[in-house]
């Protein structure tokens, strides 16, 4: 199992999300993004001129997160030996305008 960690704003962007999307999108997080290995039909895609960012898709929502560096996994004392951060959860039509603002490594 892969560790998911969640941003606050993740959490806040989470809790403006009516309770049905909202569970199929924790579904996504909590079964098989953490899932190892991952489920084939997952839509994952990198964005482009964002690296490490990527992309999964859940009905009208997308979720943006990267994988955690060593150092974050380390830090976190858990079993895991890699993971997610989660940084945003957004409706698809305003995936450019989080995009432009995650932040890069």
């Amino acid at each position: 199992m892969y560790r998911v960690e969640l941003s606050k704003r993740a959490l806040r962007d989470l809790r403006r999300i009516d309770h049905k999307s909202r569970r199929r999108l924790l579904d996504l997080l909590e079964n098989e993004l953490a899932a190892e290995p991952q489920p084939a039909n997952l839509d994952i895609k990198p964005l482009t001129g964002r690296a490490p960012w990527l992309r999964a898709r859940r009905g009208e929502y997308r979720v943006l997160y990267r994988p955690l560096t060593e150092d974050e996994v380390q830090a976190l004392s858990t079993q895991e030996q890699a993971g997610f951060l989660v940084e945003r959860v957004i409706d698809r039509g305003d995936l450019e305008r989080a995009a432009s603002t995650l932040p890069t490594r």
